[in-house]
């Protein structure tokens, strides 16, 4: 559940500029037609803005929304259930586990600092309650003490990156992601039409850029699966003291930042392209 307060999404604000040093203008018609052209592609931007931005409040709600939901059983119990994960997994021994609050923040980051990796400023948002994270360098999932059920998720991140290469590959794709719109800016330079015709990638940048952000969706979304599956089994002997819907509501809103994200980046990608064709 790394970043659901943030999340890196493209930068989606973009500014256009007249040049009106044209020293040889093209003719009536054609210039004519350029205008509307340069119209429309403003007023695509403005609405793609406009859009992005209304997305991102909705994920800073449903991230406020995830911060204030209930938890579905005592903390106890989640450390229990946590235990057995791990264990089912085997992955007992090899994955450590830790819930942060601002009496143990300090010490916890000293504890890994040896590794030669220092999670001090990973560990403030941990510790206020505001996040929670798995890293496979240290592999060590870490939760809010305030807030501990968020610790099933990480684990669940925890066996995607023990379960083979392909959920090692949507794990990994989110730090690679952010290529994408550079990437495309490039290729599209070699595809250029007469006429000033959109190519594939200018028509089909949104999407593009969307599923490159899939992998990540996805990956988010079967660590939640995972820890709801855990949790549901440990209800089977529990019964009333573990109540599913609030668990199952938290991790609905977490993952909806994922999505509004890759919804964003989309976006953020298709104006890359539009800045890209107007200079």
């Amino acid at each position: 559940m790394e970043g659901i307060n943030g999340i890196n999404s493209y930068n989606y604000q973009r500014y256009y500029t007249n040049n009106p040093y044209n020293i040889n203008p093209p003719a009536y018609g054609q210039r004519k037609n350029e205008q509307l052209n340069e119209v429309k592609a403003i007023a695509t931007a403005g609405i793609l803005q406009g859009a992005a931005i209304v997305l991102q409040k909705i994920s800073q709600w449903c991230g406020t929304k995830l911060m204030q939901g209930k938890e579905f059983t005592d903390a106890s119990t989640v450390k229990s259930i946590a235990s057995k994960m791990l264990n089912d997994n085997n992955l007992q021994g090899k994955v450590a586990v830790e819930y942060i609050d601002k009496s143990n923040a300090a010490q916890v980051a000293r504890k890994y600092r040896p590794s030669g990796i220092d999670i001090s400023n990973m560990l403030e948002p941990v510790a206020r309650g505001e996040n929670a994270f798995y890293t496979d360098k240290l592999k060590l999932a870490v939760a809010p003490k305030s807030k501990p059920s968020l610790i099933l998720h990480e684990l669940g991140h925890a066996i995607n990156a023990h379960k083979g290469k392909f959920l090692k590959l949507l794990q990994n794709s989110r730090a690679k992601v952010t290529i994408i719109p550079p990437l495309l800016v490039f290729l599209n330079q070699f595809s250029q039409k007469p006429d000033n015709e959109k190519t594939f990638i200018e028509k089909n940048a949104g999407t593009i850029g969307f599923l490159a952000f899939l992998p990540t969706i996805i990956e988010e979304g079967l660590a939640s699966f995972r820890g709801i599956k855990a949790a549901k089994q440990v209800k089977k002997t529990l019964g009333n003291a573990v109540n599913l819907k609030p668990l199952k509501r938290n991790y609905a809103f977490a993952w909806m930042t994922y999505l509004i994200s890759g919804i964003v980046f989309g976006i953020g990608t298709k104006l890359s392209l539009l800045e890209n064709k107007k200079g």
